[in-house]
């Protein structure tokens, strides 16, 4: 059987994604060896991956989305809202708990939400 270990994201700027994923979402770096790769730690064997465009490589914004659980998903908004992050989609309640989707610097969309009863 398999064992996931890694999401990677291409970047058209691998130092300013560094930046938005440890500043803005609070991520821990792993590897920093911008501007050709980062990678920060997710927990246990797990690494998001930053990865610069190539020839075969392009930022393809929708094609893939990423989910963080966050303490107060309104509070969360409301601080990076201040930073000037592109706000999606505005907090608002699902069967699962509060949600809202942020933009990265690529346009990758990133969820953030605060499970019910937390």
């Amino acid at each position: 059987m398999a064992k996931f270990v890694m999401t990677m994201l291409v970047c058209r700027d691998v130092t300013k994604s560094r930046d938005f994923y440890r500043d803005v979402m609070g991520l821990p770096v792993g590897t920093d060896a911008a501007p050709h790769w980062v990678d920060f730690n997710l927990g246990g064997d797990i690494q998001l991956g930053l990865h610069p465009t190539t020839d075969d490589m392009q930022v393809l914004p929708g094609s893939q989305s990423i989910g963080f659980s966050v303490d107060a998903v309104d509070d969360f908004v409301a601080s990076v809202k201040a930073r000037g992050v592109t706000i999606v989609s505005e907090p608002s309640d699902q069967r699962f708990g509060r949600l809202a989707v942020l933009a990265d610097p690529d346009g990758y969309e990133v969820q953030v939400y605060t499970p019910k009863g937390a």
